[in-house]
């Protein structure tokens, strides 16, 4: 028969095993709240919006294959990257890359399965993107000395990493292949993919560069097409 000590000992483990547990359960719930309320709020101001023409006819004329196109989306979750990831001149909280299908424009972006019902490396019609986007708050930018087939090459990474189904980079962990977040994307394609452009190689100050939104349009690396700030 177990000794009494024993007994205590097991039944204090076992107490603090369920309470680390029950604490986990609290945080996972919390955290599933954020997400779920805050989409919530994002699908009101979508419909509230859906009426509002993001972008023109003759912006529209302006995109090419492989542009970049970068948004001030909707919900606390963008207002926090704003404020936090994003110290530059434009509020600018996600970003994708334009392709072409059937004569359609594409944006490819990466998205969390916590805002999005695909998680991961996915294509959206440019319209869907744009609805999602604060009016007013749209810039497409294009690499430096872009050519038709350096957009189109980028194009078509792009859309590799959306056949292969990339999941989204929870994580933050850069250099790999293996997950994407929506600027990581971009990073990669440009640099480790198509080696149009060189970042920073250090490793502290290549984690400051891709944990930043405002190197997406940062006019060392790109032409800005269109700025509607």
């Amino acid at each position: 028969m177990p000794s009494k000590y024993f007994l205590i000992k097991h039944y204090r483990t076992l107490k603090l095993f369920t309470g680390l547990v029950m604490l986990f359960i609290f945080a996972f719930i919390v955290y599933k709240s954020v997400f779920f309320f805050d989409k919530k709020a994002e699908n009101e101001l979508v419909k509230l919006y859906e009426n509002t023409s993001r972008l023109s006819d003759h912006e529209v004329s302006l995109i090419k294959e492989g542009d970049f196109i970068l948004r001030k989306g909707f919900g606390h979750f963008s207002d926090f990257i704003a404020q936090n990831l994003n110290h530059g001149s434009f509020d600018i909280t996600h970003c994708g890359i334009i392709v072409k299908k059937d004569n359609r424009l594409y944006v490819v972006h990466s998205l969390s399965s916590d805002v999005s019902d695909i998680d991961g490396v996915q294509a959206q019609p440019l319209e869907t993107f744009l609805s999602y986007s604060t009016p007013q708050k749209i810039i497409v930018t294009r690499t430096k000395n872009s050519t038709v087939t350096t957009g189109h090459n980028i194009a078509l990474q792009a859309q590799h990493y959306c056949e292969l189904q990339i999941p989204f980079d929870n994580s933050g962990t850069i250099d790999d292949a293996e997950s994407f977040y929506c600027t990581e994307l971009i990073w990669h394609i440009l640099e480790k993919d198509l080696q149009l452009i060189k970042l920073p190689t250090e490793n502290e100050e290549r984690k400051k560069f891709f944990y930043t939104v405002e190197n997406i349009y940062s006019t060392d690396y790109f032409d800005i097409i269109i700025n509607q700030y």
